[in-house]
């Protein structure tokens, strides 16, 4: 196991380097990663906090395991980003392991690299947001109990709790989004069969932080509003117009499957439930987890990409069996994937004759070339699954290493970081700043301040320096405008000082 273990970590850490090291804060990366160094420099690892204030949206997992990178390795881009790649290599050797044990060998590394090679996860899992780490360690428990209550196996059961009351550590209800079609096969198939196991270890990790939390730092009725907004309560501003974006969600929901979504239904094909055995259980209730996860998620308003990622690893583990069977067949792959194949590999040569005229598209060319050889090369069921893996891979390296876009924006984000900072010193005005309303973490930041502020911006000013961004830049009775920074993506950043305080 140690030597599968260590070669998966290289394939992980090598194929995930592009984006973890791409030198830009993306998202609301930069927000996680200030309240997680808000908590280190406070020493308090029970409240968090932005801009000095309690901020109870989401659970503490996430800024936890931020904090203790920050003091081992700095705030840096790749140590913030570094548990995100370490949980998705976690659940790659779970899943190998589990099905390599249960299915057989090819099954294990198929499932593994899927995850590990798919689109999503190459572009979208090393980052510094709680998603990615959520997506695991949901995928884990998922699979634990799958197997378990399949097989009857008690241990899996339990782990699968324990790994549950972590996802709840980490983002809290979500993890019922996925977890309830899980649940759903179990019952309809196993009764709900040691279900104790599973749940009293996940409520008893959660309740280990939020009963204190409850008694001593903020009440039940307090927390409660907080996370309803932040979770189910947002169904609530679920509107009619949001209709509209649905088939897009689901157009998404399908295309995250890659490298292997053409095979995602394999398990809910025929009439095949009157005999059941324990491996068509244990896929069932991973893929009726992602099923159910999509289509609750149906009825929210935002519908981000970065909230399917668990079901990037739920289908992935459900249909690992089937697209290992696919690779052991002999002769050739049959017409569907040839179309594939040959569809892309005339898009990838029309695009290397039109390429070398258009100078911003040049890095594409190893992507062009690879699909453009791909009908010539790929002609039985192996050659197919590897060119599966490869195509998301060499996309990923190439978009990675250039990094044109990225690395513009990095240097405008930290050029203005660093103009920022000189202004304040310029002025003395670093130790008596606060910010006003939500101010962009990563500004924050690259300018290496962590100042106290009020994000909800309901109260007035009173500090003798303010930062606040808005567009148009509000105006503070008894403040002077003194900077006015003007980003890319119309973003306005205004520094007032009180016009009592002493020069």
């Amino acid at each position: 196991m140690l030597v599968r273990a260590a070669i998966l970590l290289l394939v992980t850490l090598g194929a995930l380097l592009p984006a973890w090291f791409a030198p830009e804060w993306q998202g609301t990366e930069g927000r996680r990663v200030q309240i997680a160094l808000e908590m280190v420099r406070s020493g308090d690892w029970i409240v968090p906090t932005i801009g000095g204030q309690p901020t109870w949206a989401k659970p503490p997992l996430h800024y936890w395991l931020l904090g203790a990178c920050a003091k081992l390795f700095g705030a840096e881009q790749w140590a913030m980003r570094l548990p995100a790649v370490l949980f998705l290599f976690a659940a790659a050797l779970v899943a190998m392991e589990t099905l390599r044990k249960w299915f057989g060998k090819r099954a294990g590394w198929v499932g593994a690299l899927g995850m590990v090679l798919s689109p999503l996860a190459l572009f979208e899992w090393p980052t510094a947001e709680i998603d990615p780490t959520f997506a695991s360690l949901t995928a884990m428990s998922l699979w634990l109990l799958a197997t378990g209550v399949a097989r009857d196996r008690r241990g899996f059961v339990f782990a699968s709790g324990v790994v549950a009351g972590l996802a709840m550590l980490q983002k809290g209800v979500p993890y019922f989004m996925f977890a309830a079609g899980a649940y759903l096969v179990w019952w309809r198939y196993r009764g709900g069969r040691h279900g104790l196991l599973h749940f009293v270890p996940m409520l008893v990790i959660a309740a280990a932080y939020y009963v204190p939390v409850w008694v001593l730092k903020i009440g039940f009725t307090e927390w409660f509003a907080v996370a309803k907004e932040e979770s189910v309560g947002r169904l609530k501003f679920f509107e009619w117009q949001h209709l509209a974006g649905i088939p897009e969600y689901w157009a998404r929901a399908i295309l995250v499957q890659a490298p292997f979504g053409l095979w995602c239904f394999w398990e809910w094909r025929g009439a095949r439930d009157a005999r059941m055995d324990a491996g068509d259980v244990t896929l069932r209730m991973c893929s009726g987890a992602a099923v159910v996860g999509v289509a609750v998620l149906t009825f929210f308003p935002g519908r981000a990409t970065r909230y399917l990622m668990p079901n990037v690893l739920l289908f992935g583990f459900a249909v690992a069996p089937a697209v290992a069977h696919f690779s052991r067949q002999v002769g050739a792959i049959g017409p569907l994937a040839r179309r594939i194949v040959v569809g892309a590999g005339i898009g990838g040569a029309l695009a290397l004759c039109v390429i070398p005229f258009v100078p911003k598209a040049v890095p594409a060319l190893p992507i062009a070339a690879v699909v453009a050889v791909a009908p010539f090369l790929v002609r039985r069921p192996v050659h197919f699954v590897a060119y599966c893996l490869l195509v998301p891979l060499v996309s990923a390296a190439v978009v990675g290493f250039d990094g044109g876009v990225w690395q513009r924006a990095s240097r405008a984000r930290h050029a203005a970081g660093e103009l920022l900072r000189s202004e304040l010193e310029r002025r003395g005005a670093i130790a008596t700043l606060a910010t006003h309303g939500h101010v962009d973490a990563g500004l924050l930041l690259e300018a290496g301040l962590l100042p106290p502020g009020d994000e909800s911006a309901r109260s007035k000013p009173t500090a003798p320096w303010v930062l606040c961004e808005a567009v148009p830049p509000p105006a503070f009775a008894g403040y002077v405008e003194r900077l006015r920074l003007c980003l890319p993506q119309s973003k306005t950043f205004v520094l007032f000082e009180r016009s009592d305080s002493p020069r």
